[in-house]
């Protein structure tokens, strides 16, 4: 891949428009190195974005060993330490790890163009944006009873994001503002202890209507 818009922008973009799943475990330890573990599932029938090297028109992922060995040869203070691929019905499954040094390469690795996370280790706070106005606009690209069919179709497909630190963490649900929101309806949502977490189906994001953001503190 040529360009590159960072793991998590990319995705996010991309599972408004196709069939994703993806699990993000993030392990912080106090000097701000850590652990990140991703596993995504996706329709063979979109693989083909992870060839569409230099294309400007949409976001591309990596989807096999070497498109992930080129993104992590251009960020400082990561490394991809285990990578493996599998089949599972119509879906290819991906398990990645990455070890970075500080929180930067984190964010270089989720988030090269920095629109959607941000880390401010002074006061320990991690906050992703998950669904901002312009991704809300893309609900008006569809017609309603075709959403109701991706509902249908696609109703396994989950976005997992996990946090784990040396202390207790707590994990807030937000607006794209900051402020505290409720969680979505059907969403698993662990939020204080050693380890937080929220998990949401894909076609849920789309019926969020004020955006949505995550805070984790630790």
């Amino acid at each position: 891949m040529k360009k590159s818009h960072g793991l998590l922008l990319a995705v996010i973009l991309i599972i408004f428009n196709s069939c994703i799943g993806l699990s993000i475990d993030i392990q912080m330890n106090r000097d701000g190195s850590g652990k990140l573990l991703l596993e995504y599932r996706i329709s063979r029938t979109i693989e083909t974005l992870g060839a569409l090297d230099g294309n400007t028109s949409m976001p591309t992922i990596p989807i096999g060993r070497e498109d992930w060995e080129r993104s992590m040869e251009r960020v400082r203070g990561a490394r991809m330490t285990s990578f493996s691929s599998s089949k599972s019905g119509q879906d290819t499954i991906n398990k990645i790890t990455v070890d970075f040094d500080n929180p930067n390469a984190l964010l270089q690795v989720l988030d090269s163009p920095g629109e959607s996370t941000s880390i401010d280790m002074n006061n320990r706070i991690f906050k992703i944006i998950l669904k901002d106005d312009s991704i809300k606009s893309l609900n008006t690209e569809f017609d309603e009873r075709l959403l109701d069919l991706a509902r249908m179709l696609f109703s396994d497909y989950k976005l997992a994001i996990s946090f784990s630190a040396p202390s207790n963490s707590s994990l807030t649900v937000t607006d794209v503002d900051g402020k505290e929101i409720n969680p979505p309806a059907r969403a698993d949502v662990v939020s204080t202890g050693r380890k937080v977490s929220i998990s949401v189906g894909i076609i849920d994001l789309l019926d969020i209507p004020n955006g949505l953001g995550l805070r984790f503190n630790w």
